[in-house]
C-alpha cells in the first residue's frame, strides 16, 4: 500500500480545498526533504521518519519539520558523540529549509535508539527517558517514513511486538494482546492534556492556538490509532498477522482513519484554516465557529471508536 505522500488522500476533497491543498504541499514537502538528505547517510542510521503535521499530511508554510532519526545500535556501539554528529550531518542538509531545528530537549532534538525503543528491562517503567517514550509512541501513532521505509516498517513490528502481551491477556481476559499498549497510550494523552493546559498560559494567543491543536489534531492522532487497536480486539488471527494488519492500517492517516466515509472533515477543514494561519493572525478568543468545529471532530472521533468497541468488562474506556 502507497503512503500518504504517495497518493491522493482516502476521502472526499471535492469540498474542503485548504486541507486539499494542505495534502498536495505536504506531499511536496516530503519529496524536498528527502532529495535534500539524499542516500548517503551514515551506516548506522537505521531510517528517518517524520512526524507531526507533515506525517499527518497538514502541513502548511509555518509547519515545523519533526524528524526522529533512529540509530541502529543493536549490534554495534553507537556512542553519544556519534549520535550527535549523525543528528547534525542530518539537520546541515536540510538548512535549504530555513532555520527549523528543534527546540533543544525535545524528543526531536535527539536521536533515537533502536535498542531503546523495544529494550525488555523497560517494559512498564514509567520513569524511562521521555524522550524514548515518546519516540516510541510517535513511531506508532504519528509517523512516516522519509528514508529507509523498510527499515521503518521492521521497527514498528519490533515495538508492536515489544508491546503484546499474552500472560494477563489470557489470565484475566483482557481484550487482546495489546490492552498494554492502550495504556500506555492513554497515559500519553492524558500527560500531553495535563501539559498543555498550562503551556503558554502568560501568552492567551499561543495558549489557544496549542489548546486547539489538542483538541483537534493531537486528538484525532490519539483516537485514530486506539481504534486501530479496538479493531484488533476482535480478530482471532495470530499475533504476527494481527501485527501487520495493525501496521498496515498506519499507511493511514489519522483523519484517513476516523473520518473515511466524509464524518466531520469540513470541520476538520475549519480547524486546520484557524491553525494554519493563527501565527499570523494572532486571537485569544475562540470563536463560534470554531468551538463548534472542534465539539463536531471530538464527538465523531468518541463516536467512531465506541462503535468498534466491545468491552464487556468496561476496562478499556474511551478516554
Amino acid at each position: 500500500m502507497l503512503r500518504p505522500n504517495q497518493r491522493p488522500p482516502q476521502f472526499d476533497v471535492s469540498t474542503i480545498p485548504a486541507l486539499a491543498s494542505a495534502w498536495n504541499y505536504s506531499a511536496e514537502r516530503f519529496q524536498q526533504i528527502e532529495t535534500a538528505i539524499g542516500n548517503h547517510l551514515p551506516d548506522c542510521v537505521a531510517c528517518i521518519a517524520v512526524s507531526g503535521s507533515l506525517a499527518r499530511m497538514e502541513a502548511h508554510s509555518h509547519s515545523d519539520v519533526d524528524l526522529i532519526i533512529v540509530v541502529d545500535d543493536r549490534h554495534r556501539i553507537v556512542s553519544d558523540t556519534r549520535c550527535c554528529a549523525v543528528f547534525s550531518d542530518v539537520w546541515d542538509r536540510i538548512r535549504v529549509f530555513g532555520d527549523l531545528r528543534p527546540k533543544p530537549d525535545g524528543i526531536f532534538s535527539v536521536c533515537a535508539r533502536w535498542s531503546d525503543l523495544v529494550d525488555p528491562s523497560a517494559r512498564g517503567r514509567i520513569d524511562e527517558s521521555l524522550a524514548t517514550f515518546g519516540h516510541r509512541i510517535q513511531l506508532l501513532m504519528d509517523a512516516q517514513p522519509v528514508l529507509l521505509s523498510d527499515e521503518f516498517v521492521e521497527l514498528q513490528i519490533e515495538i508492536l511486538n515489544w508491546y503484546s502481551e499474552t500472560r494477563l491477556t489470557r489470565m484475566f481476559n483482557e481484550p487482546g494482546p495489546f490492552h498494554w499498549l492502550w495504556q500506555d497510550v492513554q497515559r500519553y494523552w492524558l500527560s500531553l492534556k495535563s501539559r498543555t493546559y498550562w503551556l503558554n498560559a502568560d501568552d492567551p494567543a499561543k495558549s489557544l492556538t496549542l489548546n486547539v491543536k489538542l483538541r483537534s489534531s493531537r486528538l484525532m492522532m490519539v483516537f485514530a490509532f486506539l481504534q486501530t487497536l479496538q479493531q484488533s480486539w476482535h480478530s482471532n488471527l495470530p499475533l504476527s498477522e494481527l501485527i501487520s494488519a495493525i501496521v498496515l492500517s498506519l499507511h493511514h492517516t489519522p483523519a484517513e482513519r476516523l473520518f473515511r466515509h466524509g464524518e466531520a472533515i469540513g470541520s476538520w477543514d475549519t480547524i486546520w484554516k484557524f491553525l494554519s494561519s493563527a501565527s499570523r493572525h494572532p486571537a485569544s478568543q475562540l470563536t463560534d465557529d470554531l468551538r463548534h468545529a472542534l465539539t463536531h471532530v471530538e464527538e465523531t472521533a468518541r463516536t467512531m471508536i465506541e462503535s468498534t468497541c466491545s468491552n464487556p468488562h468496561g476496562r478499556h474506556g474511551v478516554m
